[in-house]
């Protein structure tokens, strides 16, 4: 029995070793590309210093450590250790979406107040550039950084109606896309600016209660997806209190890995359907 699991290990190692070789050349334009969307979200969409290399070497950092905690909690498992690494696979990536997506949120709840700082300023007697430098003075992170940086693609020589597509763009928020469109639009047509941005705000404001509305009452769908998603793990670790030898052969043997694959791929099909049902656009 030992023998044949010592072979049936061996057999799964060298196999595991000809798809590295055979695909080394794919994985790194696989790298490659993936370092460039990371960089273009930590430098470009998050506005910070670190770039797309540094995600890539987060990412065999994880592998290693999930890969060699699956290896030891199953005592020499590569199957296990395979899971364990493709798992810590996705986590980088994750965290880097998360954290675009959070910064995005942020600026959405932050920008009925930097629009009303914008008609104040206007209102005032300053212009739209000054205006917005305004708020990229006084207005909380990250809207002024955003602003900061938009002022400062136009005082290095670039036309404010393409800073604000860049904004945009760089946001990648559709209320942010509605108040740029509407400045150009007067800037193209006139009229009463400060006016314009009063209604821009209101707008702008239902919205934003719209999706909250519409948040708050899939709210239990999403929170049913996650917890169904996390209940395969919650059995398993039952059925390994109950019977330890038993719930260690799915680790083992074929059939089981068989089971655990079938497993997992239901599961994350069920939780991406999920969502997909409970996200709505407006």
């Amino acid at each position: 029995m030992a023998r044949q699991q010592v072979i049936g290990s061996g057999s799964i190692f060298f196999l595991i070793l000809a798809a590295v070789l055979v695909g080394a050349r794919p994985l790194r334009e696989l790298i490659r590309v993936k370092e460039v969307e990371w960089d273009f979200t930590l430098r470009y969409r998050l506005l910070q210093k670190n770039t797309g290399r540094s995600v890539t070497v987060m990412t065999g950092l994880l592998m290693v450590f999930f890969g060699g905690i699956a290896l030891a909690l199953t005592r020499g498992s590569l199957l296990a250790m395979f899971i364990g690494a493709s798992v810590a696979v996705f986590i980088p990536n994750w965290y880097v979406n998360r954290k675009s997506i959070k910064r995005r949120e942020e600026l959405e709840s932050q920008l009925v107040q930097g629009v009303q700082m914008l008609a104040s300023s206007v209102r005032a007697g300053l212009n739209l550039v000054q205006a917005m430098r305004t708020v990229s003075i006084d207005a909380p992170a990250p809207l002024r950084e955003e602003f900061s940086h938009m002022v400062s693609e136009y005082e290095y020589g670039m036309p404010l109606p393409q800073a604000m597509d860049n904004a945009a763009e760089r946001i990648g928020s559709s209320d942010f896309r509605l108040l740029f469109t509407a400045l150009q639009t007067h800037r193209e047509r006139g009229g009463d600016l400060g006016e314009t941005l009063d209604r821009i705000a209101a707008s702008i404001r239902e919205i934003q209660r719209l999706e909250a509305r519409i948040d708050s009452l899939t709210a239990q769908g999403r929170a049913m997806a996650r917890w169904l998603s996390a209940m395969p793990a919650v059995v398993m670790g039952i059925l390994y209190l109950i019977d330890a030898e038993g719930t260690a052969r799915l680790f083992s043997d074929a059939m089981g890995n068989v089971i655990l694959l079938f497993v997992v791929i239901l599961n994350v099909i069920g939780y991406i359907w999920i969502r997909k049902i409970m996200t709505i656009d407006i």
